[in-house]
């Protein structure tokens, strides 16, 4: 059986994240794997997708035609959870269906949702729209239960850690001090330790909900690489609403999301300030200007007033 090529793109992700010595072993192995997982589910191989860092994604094609993803998880735990995760909401049409499943290693074979496009918020008002309906159905009633999930507080305190190792980086130095960016991760910090003292809804999340893990699919979107958690779903829109690229701006999005039934305004609007500071990128002009333009006109005071007054 012959196996697609490593793109070089993932190659280095792999080693970054795992190191040099250890990516190495693991890229060195993956070959192997591939095939053997591709002649246990009697799959057709294609190429390997280039993106990503945490996983070796495959295209494929099963025995009786299905169009499939071959996924292979750095580690078996997050493979496992994302499986199950994948599980729940593929009942309610919200993510690919798994298609066979390897417990021990975290391996799953799971549905290519096609045509598959990043559904990147680029069309207005509509896109908004869809990521509410992708939202309903991600908390729609009677799902199967969930796994073991992390909380949404370590989630959300890691995203300030890398934030803060950014803004220290001396390359980011001019735009980091020309935004006041340390100061706003201050005023993000507080606003973080007061949305979770107030906090009440608890609910499955994705947990990395932002565009580049929303597919386009047959008539609706669809998500993939959850990370999982639990906690208030207000911060599962603001991650999404804080990350855009299109013409619309974050007030505009807020503007449109603000009457969701599984929404809160305020709270919306304090988890976007957060999500906003946590993954301004100089480095990325087309969602760091629009983070620029929010944070330099939020009155961070008005905000914990609004939580505040909410609670």
């Amino acid at each position: 059986m012959t196996v697609p090529p490593v793109p070089e793109r993932l190659e280095k992700a792999i080693i970054f994240l795992r190191g040099e010595e250890d990516g190495r072993v693991w890229l060195d192995a993956l070959p192997g794997r591939i095939a053997g997982y591709a002649d246990c589910w009697d799959l057709r191989l294609g190429s390997i997708a280039d993106s990503g860092a945490m996983s070796c994604c495959v295209y494929a094609t099963t025995g009786v035609g299905t169009a499939a993803v071959l996924k292979i998880p750095v580690d078996q735990e997050s493979g496992t959870t994302e499986m199950a995760m994948l599980e729940r909401w593929s009942a309610a049409g919200a993510t690919p269906e798994i298609l066979q499943t390897d417990e021990e290693s975290g391996v799953f074979l799971m549905s290519r949702i096609v045509p598959g496009d990043i559904a990147w918020p680029v069309h207005g008002a509509g896109d908004s729209e869809q990521f509410g309906e992708l939202l309903s159905k991600l908390n729609a009633a009677g799902l199967p239960e969930p796994p073991d999930l992390k909380d949404l507080a370590d989630i959300a305190w890691m995203r300030i850690g890398w934030a803060r190792e950014r803004f220290a980086d001396e390359r980011y130095a001019e735009a980091v001090n020309r935004v006041g960016a340390v100061a706003h991760l201050v005023r993000a910090e507080e606003l973080l330790e007061l949305l979770f003292r107030t906090s009440s809804g608890q609910h499955v999340l994705h947990a990395d909900l932002q565009a580049k893990n929303i597919l386009q699919g047959p008539g609706s979107w669809y998500t993939i690489d959850p990370l999982g958690a639990v906690g208030d779903i207000n911060a599962e829109a603001g991650l999404w609403v804080a990350i855009q690229d299109g013409p619309e701006s974050i007030p505009d999005r807020l503007v449109e999301l603000r009457a969701h039934p599984l929404l809160d305004e305020n709270r919306l609007y304090a988890w976007t300030y957060v999500f906003a500071v946590a993954e301004y990128r100089p480095y990325l002009p087309a969602s760091g200007d629009r983070i620029e333009s929010f944070v330099e006109a939020v009155d961070p005071a008005e905000i914990m007033n609004g939580v505040q007054s909410a609670g």
